[in-house]
């Protein structure tokens, strides 16, 4: 244990000090001048490119790259992956906003707004151009995640999908992202809240929209929730605490509850924690100085309620009996 604490510590001080240089050295402008217009520009320059050099139909960026980011290799044995997250976190990341945080799976743009206080899940909100919009599904999940390149005067969205339309009789994901594009998709206005479901993208899959993400030039936290809690789990809910975010995730595959607290902007060791309770059953928590998360606590709850929560400095929350079955 100590020496997990120990290497997160350091991990976290470092990642934190390589981000506040990552905007002058891997944008293509500097964060202070990275706006939503430049990211939505990029992303419309990028409609009808390809996974990459990898493709069926080979194609390189705007920018002259063979992929966007890990779209050609962050796969099985190195290769073609589903690339959707890819592509909208290369967008922003080549405009020069932040993207720690940000990996290959389109629930990450979640877990990086709810970090940097930039998600929006109201049915008001009305989006604006370079921000991510996600798209859940029946199950829960967020399944894909495209971004908004423009707002028509009749408040309907233009969205650069990035991995859409490849083969679904591929038989795999690098079969699927190398068959597949950027793709421009229109959705009407009366179809843009949250919660919707846009007749223009996936309804027969049940895709709704799930949230938008404005994109931020503050350097956030490095890790994601489904990293700290491993493969196989899903964010299922989350608390704010003035400062971090405690995450519960669930693992269909284990019946496993994983509680994670993770702050927002690390910047040196701080008191956190995180607490897992299963109703007549074990419980478990995870107390100490961390610089960028407390946890993962991990247990077994398959048909049980449970009691989740954490702390971040002298703030403390803990949820009542829920999630039950």
């Amino acid at each position: 244990m100590k020496l997990k604490h120990l290497v997160r510590r350091i991990s976290g001080t470092v990642a934190v000090a390589l981000a506040l240089a990552l905007p002058t050295v891997t944008g293509t402008a500097e964060a202070a001048a990275a706006t939503g217009a430049d990211a939505a520009a990029l992303a419309a320059a990028n409609v009808g490119k390809s996974a990459g050099t990898c493709a069926d139909l080979p194609t390189t960026n705007s920018l002259g790259g063979d992929q966007f980011l890990t779209s050609c290799s962050g796969g099985y044995s190195g290769g073609p992956e589903y690339w959707c997250a890819d592509f909208a976190k290369w967008v922003w990341q080549k405009s020069g906003f932040a993207v720690q945080g940000l990996d290959a799976s389109a629930a990450s743009f979640r877990s990086y707004g709810l970090g940097h206080g930039t998600q929006h899940t109201s049915p008001s909100y009305r989006p604006s151009p370079g921000d991510a919009v996600e798209y859940g599904a029946p199950d829960g999940d967020i399944h894909h995640v495209a971004i908004v390149t423009a707002v028509d005067a009749d408040g309907s969205i233009v969205t650069a999908n990035g991995d859409w339309n490849g083969r679904h009789d591929a038989g795999s994901m690098a079969e699927f992202a190398k068959s597949s594009q950027v793709v421009s998709i229109t959705i009407p206005a009366a179809e843009t809240a949250v919660g919707s479901v846009p007749g223009s993208v996936d309804p027969a899959n049940g895709y709704y929209i799930a949230g938008y993400t404005s994109p931020s030039t503050v350097s956030g936290n490095p890790y994601t929730p489904t990293a700290v809690c491993g493969s196989g789990f899903g964010v299922v809910d989350s608390h704010g605490l003035d400062g971090a975010q405690v995450y519960l995730l669930y693992n269909a595959t284990t019946g496993q509850n994983c509680v994670t607290t993770l702050v927002d902007r690390p910047a040196g060791p701080v008191p956190l924690n995180a607490t897992l309770s299963v109703q007549d059953g074990a419980s478990a928590s995870d107390p100490g100085n961390f610089a960028s998360y407390a946890g993962p606590v991990r247990l077994a709850a398959p048909g049980a309620c449970v009691k989740w929560g954490g702390s971040y400095g002298s703030t403390s929350w803990t949820s009542d009996w829920s999630h039950c079955g």
